[in-house]
């Protein structure tokens, strides 16, 4: 019985625009993982942005925001640091923080663009020079892309803050209204996992 609804849900996810397919699978999967997991992506993912960065002057580096994990409710008030450095002055030239969905989205995108680049370099019969031209400007292009995971509509109880809280239920909201409705016990029954 338990297939068969995976299978239904397959089947009804397949049939959505991309877009709306792609979110239903990392609301998916930001209701299933653990913290362990969690830590185990960000360390991954500062590994894969390492490999490709190697021999570059840019690097990204992500880390957990202290203290936004230590809540039973972690994934609702997690936020990651995504921080681009310039190894040779070791200036941090931009920072974003991010929520545990815009996260998951930007693991996804890096590790599949990643995979790639570091699959086309391995196979590649050119000097190590040309290769790393073709990904020397990896580091801002993926800070681009953090920039426009973070830069959300506002938010659409109190019109004034932006709406940078996404719930595992899909609804986004500002921390300042969340933190509002969780003490009026008024968040969604179920949502937090």
């Amino acid at each position: 019985m338990g297939q068969q609804i995976s299978d239904q849900t397959q089947l009804v996810i397949s049939k959505l625009p991309e877009k709306v397919a792609k979110h239903v699978m990392l609301v998916r999967e930001s209701g299933s993982l653990t913290y362990e997991e969690f830590l185990g992506r960000v360390a991954e993912l500062n590994d894969v942005t390492a490999k490709v960065a190697s021999g570059q002057e840019k690097h990204l580096l992500f880390e957990v925001q202290p203290g936004s994990d230590s809540s039973a409710f972690w994934k609702v008030v997690v936020r990651v640091v995504c921080t681009k450095i310039n190894k040779s002055s070791g200036i941090v030239e931009a920072s974003r923080i991010m929520n545990l969905y815009q996260f998951l989205q930007l693991y996804k995108d890096i590790t599949s663009q990643a995979a790639g680049v570091l699959a086309q370099s391995a196979t590649s019969e050119e000097p190590e020079e040309n290769a790393s031209s073709v990904t020397s400007c990896q580091a801002s292009l993926w800070m681009g892309r953090v920039k426009q995971l973070t830069d959300e509509e506002e938010c659409c109880i109190c019109m004034d803050g932006r709406a940078d809280l996404i719930l595992p239920c899909a609804h986004s909201f500002c921390q300042k209204c969340i933190d509002k409705w969780f003490i009026l016990g008024g968040l969604h029954r179920g949502s937090l996992g």
